[in-house]
């Protein structure tokens, strides 16, 4: 079988582990595969050469918290999610048409897709999250090996309420204590991660005793909730962007979600300073695609880099969130996550310097090449003349429309 080989050359380099940009590096990639990263590197005299300097090449974006499912618009959503430099989706909501969706694109069925990473939802009756109902301890250990016969890649379950629905609100507590331990001690004897949706007490302590993997949102985070992340060694992903005063101000026809988000706002910034003052594992997910209103498909994740920002992280700090932090809280960091020998080709050339001013990310046009499993999957017109990809490109952003 013949071997093909790629190298990106003359780029400044973050590789995603938090280290010191490397100047003039080139990243050799060999089939799917990168086999080297760094300067010095002796370049088969076969392979195909992509200049970048002036650019940065950094990682893949991994969006850690999004609800895509597998209709045909769900394929849009990845395609364009790739567009923007998201290389991997971890869909909470992928559930039984995620997961045939995701398979159909590792088996290169589907092409031209962000890696969706598939969690199943095993929730409580009149639970904030749904798809699979259980209620008490054995019945929820039932459901969780249903999901994980299924070929769920992680449980998603919920321990508050959270603003959508009128008849709830987010100091709702979900499951209980006794159905927490049930469902987390069950999905870690089938070597699945727990991923819990938690914005106040006791929902938030009941998940750290539980043994949880990830704590999503915190929109009404304490100081409690706070270090028992930090002792516990959990991760936690905060979707700042679900209170931010841009998404308040998309909901207009739902005022009870209004004024709860807007009561967060401050409680849940201050609660992320204080995760990261203290060294909490901080990773990214936005509750992607984005709202019914004032969201573009792509718009979340890399505002979600500017608001973490915001709360004190450095932009260092901000891009091993969105990459190596993500991708180890999901278990794939063996695959990717970073730019290291052995791992997947998932890259992106960016026309500027994400450091100098995370925003470069949000501008689509300055995403120059994105690069999935050593594949040239999107290329601007810097590129353009260089390559022509064989997949069909969407030729717009568009909105959600539910």
């Amino acid at each position: 079988m013949m071997v093909t080989w790629k190298a990106i050359t003359n780029a400044q380099l973050i590789d995603g582990n938090g280290g010191p940009v490397v100047a003039d590096a080139t990243v050799l990639v060999r089939d799917q595969l990168i086999h080297a990263v760094g300067t010095g590197i002796e370049i088969p005299p076969e392979a195909e050469t992509i200049d970048a300097a002036g650019r940065t090449v950094m990682p893949g974006l991994v969006e850690g918290h999004a609800h895509v499912g597998g209709n045909p618009e769900a394929i849009q959503t990845l395609r364009l999610s790739l567009q923007r430099g998201i290389t991997t989706v971890c869909s909470v909501s992928a559930n039984r048409d995620g997961i045939q969706l995701r398979d159909g694109i590792n088996a290169g069925q589907v092409r031209g897709c962000a890696r969706l990473i598939a969690g199943c939802v095993v929730c409580p009756t009149h639970g904030h999250v749904k798809f699979r109902t259980a209620d008490g301890p054995w019945e929820v250990r039932k459901a969780v090996r249903e999901m994980t016969d299924m070929g769920a890649d992680f449980i998603k379950t919920a321990a508050s309420g959270g603003f959508w629905s009128a008849n709830e609100s987010c100091s709702v507590r979900n499951y209980t204590l006794e159905e927490l331990d049930a469902l987390v001690d069950e999905a870690h004897a089938w070597g699945v991660p727990v991923v819990v949706h938690a914005h106040t007490q006791p929902g938030i302590g009941n998940s750290i005793q539980a043994g949880v993997d990830q704590i999503h949102h915190g929109a009404f985070i304490d100081e409690a909730g706070v270090r028992g992340i930090l002792e516990a060694g959990l991760h936690y992903m905060p979707t700042l962007r679900v209170t931010s005063d841009r998404n308040i101000a998309a909901w207009p026809d739902r005022p009870w979600m209004l004024e709860e988000m807007r009561k967060a706002q401050p409680i849940h910034r201050a609660g992320v300073r204080l995760a990261h003052e203290l060294g909490v594992k901080i990773a990214l997910g936005t509750d992607y695609p984005g709202s019914a209103k004032g969201w573009l498909v792509g718009d979340a994740t890399p505002w979600e880099l500017v608001e973490l920002r915001d709360c004190g992280l450095l932009p260092m700090e901000v891009l091993v969130a969105a990459t190596r932090t993500t991708a180890e809280a999901y278990r794939k960091l063996d695959r990717f996550g970073t730019l290291e020998p052995g791992k997947f080709a998932d890259l992106l050339i960016v026309d500027g310097d994400p450091l100098a001013d995370l925003r470069v990310l949000y501008d689509e046009t300055k995403i120059a090449l994105v690069m999935k499993e050593g594949e040239v999957e999107h290329v601007t017109d810097l590129y353009r003349d260089h390559y022509r990809i064989g997949i069909d490109q969407p030729t717009s952003r568009y909105r959600i429309t539910g």
